[in-house]
């Protein structure tokens, strides 16, 4: 009888040791995957700043006035005079000047 109670004290240890073996495993793969998240959430803050940073530059760039500026340093656009413009009939003739009205047109 001494014998099966050693035995069985024996496989209750083991099982015992088992189970914490397994408990340290699982702990290490729960910091791992923690680790990992960590790394994950500042990777995805660095593109949330990117894309608010590129966000910005695209609505600046679609501004009227950014494109205003390209278009008249870059290009060497300018707005047309009143010798430029054809009128099909006497009532489309702007009262003003036609590039203010433009810009008039343009900002509102």
């Amino acid at each position: 009888m001494q014998m099966q109670a050693k035995k069985k004290m024996l496989i209750m240890i083991a099982a015992i040791g088992v189970i914490l073996i397994a408990l340290v495993v699982l702990t290490a793969y729960a910091a791992e995957l923690k680790c990992t998240n960590n790394e994950l959430a500042g990777r995805s803050e660095a593109l949330q700043g990117e894309i608010d940073t590129l966000n910005v530059k695209l609505k600046a760039t679609n501004s009227v006035a950014y494109i205003e500026n390209m278009a008249t340093e870059k290009l060497g656009m300018v707005y047309p005079d009143e010798t430029q413009c054809v009128y099909l009939s006497e009532d489309e003739v702007p009262k003003g000047d036609l590039a203010m009205i433009i810009k008039e047109n343009a900002y509102s």
